[in-house]
């Protein structure tokens, strides 16, 4: 499967149909771009897809200083790359996912975990969690 199909595959339920992927972090968030050539940002950890709007739109959302710091990852990456070393081709440094979905960004809930694993993975929770209220108790049942 290439990371095109993953983006489809975890998020086509939001309306996006991806065609390439523009970008790249090292935690595994991405930039791409539809047949429309519109833009937008999959923020895995965030479990949010958003749209940027044109090339120019996207460059200029990119250059915030917020989204320069999400985007490098920035002291997660750092430590990942500690205690871990460089990810294999692709992987990403990520966090585990029971800590991403609690919101507990701390270095010791760091994993390295394939991309497009990580993207179809966070597109599949995103999508059964998107109607639940903050602080709601979830369960998960992993199948095969």
């Amino acid at each position: 499967m290439s990371l095109v199909e993953a983006v489809n595959e975890g998020w086509g339920w939001t309306g996006l149909t991806a065609t390439r992927v523009v970008a790249q972090s090292p935690m595994g968030h991405l930039i791409v771009s539809d047949d429309d050539d519109t833009f937008f940002y999959v923020d895995p950890d965030g479990m949010a897809i958003i749209p940027l709007g044109t090339e120019t739109e996207a460059q200029a959302h990119l250059a915030s200083d917020e989204a320069r710091q999400l985007w490098s990852g920035g002291a997660l990456v750092e430590e990942g790359k500690r205690r871990f070393g460089e990810p294999p081709t692709g992987s990403v440094f990520t966090i585990k996912p029971h800590a991403m979905i609690e919101g507990r960004y701390e270095p010791e809930n760091l994993c390295v975990m394939s991309l497009e694993e990580l993207i179809r993975f966070t597109g599949d929770v995103a999508q059964q969690i998107k109607d639940l209220p903050d602080g709601s108790q979830i369960h998960f049942e992993v199948t095969d």
